[in-house]
């Protein structure tokens, strides 16, 4: 017969199915790692265990138990440690006590929020690129789609590339995690603060917090924070005939290029660079041109001339996809 009579109960929000045993087990396991001055409590009631977070409560400092609103489960232990780690974070960044409260009943409790709305970054992320593909190219306004090469690119380095500096995807975000982030030293060895590094870094955590729950408090952490470029690379000039001079005399020499895909690639990025320099156009828009070599004709039968032609006076553009 079962013994089951002598079991505690375990509160919460429902009694655990898998036995009191269970749930202890993962109780003493994981309350070592909560961070210092925040720490898992079992508080009886009755005849019920309640879990709990106990640390020192603003404004008065003393050292009592609150509820963390989670269940007596496995599951419910392991998510009150990384409620634990919000909670002693919010009290090492969060100066006014009702500030605190606000946050701790909306992050912590989820009161007037959706039940369980602490999302991971790589749920944030996820938002996040799944928003970049549903808008349209800033240059030709076509829809971006995972299917375009140039798409991909420019998501990668755009976005990409800043969410792989978090080395743990499915942490909730925190003021440590943020900061990390933003002040890793560049590579090159160059001042951090000022470069264009910095600010594209900075306004990612700006687009992270945003997708937060408690967004307010991550913008609020961010405000100080000064992102101004102030650092640009030196512009450089060169007169057109010098230019003109130096692409004919590499695009000759590419001719000497034994690998023929090579020699291909070298031609095919000279005419790029010649029609950049030249015509002053993005590599996007030069992609993305449909009367460059040949002459485009619209749906009401206007022709538009090549902008090779030499007869053509207007050098009108024409975007495509």
């Amino acid at each position: 017969m079962s013994n089951d009579i002598n079991t505690p109960t375990v509160g919460g929000k429902g009694n655990y199915e898998g036995g009191y045993a269970r749930f202890l087990k993962a109780y003493q396991e994981f309350k070592g790692e909560c961070p210092k001055g925040v720490t898992l409590k079992l508080q009886k009631s009755g005849t019920k265990y309640n879990l709990l977070l106990q640390f020192k409560q603003p404004p008065t400092g003393k050292r009592l138990p609150k509820t963390a609103n989670l269940e007596c489960t496995p599951e419910g232990v392991i998510d009150c440690v990384k409620k634990a780690k919000l909670v002693s974070e919010a009290l090492g960044t969060i100066s006014s006590a009702s500030e605190f409260w606000d946050w701790y009943d909306a992050t912590i409790l989820g009161k007037n929020q959706i039940e369980d709305n602490l999302i991971t970054y790589r749920d944030i992320f996820k938002q996040i690129e799944d928003e970049y593909f549903a808008g349209y190219n800033r240059n030709t306004g076509r829809p971006r789609s995972r299917d375009i090469a140039s798409d991909l690119a420019s998501y990668e380095s755009t976005k990409g590339v800043y969410f792989r500096l978090f080395p743990n995807w499915d942490e909730y975000p925190s003021w440590e995690s943020f900061k990390a982030m933003l002040y890793i030293p560049l590579q090159n060895g160059e001042r951090l603060i000022g470069s264009k590094t910095f600010k594209e870094r900075y306004y990612i955590l700006k687009a992270i917090a945003k997708k937060s729950p408690n967004k307010e408090h991550w913008l609020k952490q961010l405000e100080p924070i000064n992102p101004k470029q102030t650092q640009f690379i030196k512009k450089q000039r060169i007169a057109v005939d010098v230019f003109k001079d130096w692409w004919f005399n590499t695009k000759q020499e590419a001719y000497t290029i034994k690998n023929p895909q090579h020699q291909s690639t070298r031609h095919s990025w000279l005419w790029v660079t010649g029609m950049a320099v030249i015509y002053g156009l993005r590599p996007t828009q030069i992609a993305a041109a449909v009367n460059l070599t040949k002459p485009f004709v619209t749906e009401d039968g206007i022709t538009i001339k090549a902008l090779s032609d030499p007869d053509n006076q207007d050098n009108y553009l024409v975007l495509g996809d």
